[in-house]
Order: C-alpha cells, then sequence, then structure tokens
C-alpha cells in the first residue's frame, strides 16, 4: 500500500490509481462531502506522470462498495463475450 502527499492509501493497476479518501478529509463544499470515496484516475502517458482528475465513488455501505465491485466483474465479462 502506498500514501500519496495527502496521506492517503493508494494502489496502481496499470496505469490506474485507486486511492481511498475518507470523509474527514474531504472538503465540506466538495461533491460527496458526507461520504469516504474511492477515486479512480489514469495517468496522463508513460513519459508523465500527472494524472487526469478521474471519478469519485462514495462509499455509503458496503454493499455499495459491493455494487461497484460486481458492475466491474459484470462489464468484464460481457465484453468478453462475442457479439453476434
Amino acid at each position: 500500500m502506498q500514501l500519496d502527499s495527502k496521506n492517503h492509501n493508494y494502489l496502481e493497476v496499470g496505469n490506474i490509481r485507486v486511492t481511498y479518501v475518507p470523509v474527514e478529509d474531504r472538503d465540506h463544499n466538495s461533491d460527496w462531502s458526507g461520504h469516504d470515496v474511492i477515486r479512480i484516475q489514469s495517468y496522463k502517458n508513460d513519459e508523465n506522470k500527472s494524472m487526469h482528475l478521474g471519478a469519485e465513488f462514495p462509499i455509503e455501505s458496503s454493499e455499495r462498495f459491493i455494487e461497484l465491485i460486481s458492475a466491474l466483474c459484470t462489464i468484464y465479462n460481457a465484453g468478453r463475450m462475442p457479439r453476434q
């Protein structure tokens, strides 16, 4: 597990960085300020470690997080099926 400049845990998968941001570290004026979030960003290219802004997924509950994982598995499996 790595830590970013704001001391948030993150992991990298290929060119994607997945960061966990707890509610107490979120600005009260930001989107999803009342929830912990998973931030998903991608690097702009191989030479430059700059990152695209990315998406934030509010973690309202464990069940909601499991829905995200399930959706990723479903879309992956659907994409692998031959098109007819």
